[in-house]
């Protein structure tokens, strides 16, 4: 995955998250963990965007592969309001591997 690809990735969650996120009752407590994982996504796409790193080492292809698995499975629940307990694990472990690529990236 080429850094724009991961970039565009990470912003097509975002997207998602703002629209499940405006679909809820904007008292439903439900909304503060994707409010704050969507937070941290923003921030850790900015570190991405502003940073240069080699795209081709085993370990970035290893975690950029696992984030696009996690993302199948994000892609299978976000837009179910009946599955928001599966999406909300989706997205920590979407956050999570995003955090590990962050990690492997800027050591």
């Amino acid at each position: 995955m080429k850094k724009i690809e991961l970039v565009e990735l990470i912003g097509d969650v975002l997207t998602q998250l703002d629209v499940l996120v405006g679909s809820m009752d904007p008292d439903d407590d439900e909304r503060k963990p994707f409010i704050k994982n969507r937070k941290a996504l923003d921030k850790m796409q900015l570190q991405l965007v502003q940073s240069i790193w080699n795209e081709n080492t085993q370990k970035y292809k290893d975690a950029a592969k696992e984030l696009e698995e996690v993302n199948d499975d994000l892609q299978e629940t976000i837009g179910d309001l009946d599955e928001l307990v599966k999406t909300l694990e989706n997205v920590n472990r979407f956050v999570g591997v995003v955090d590990k690529i962050i990690q492997t990236v800027m050591p």
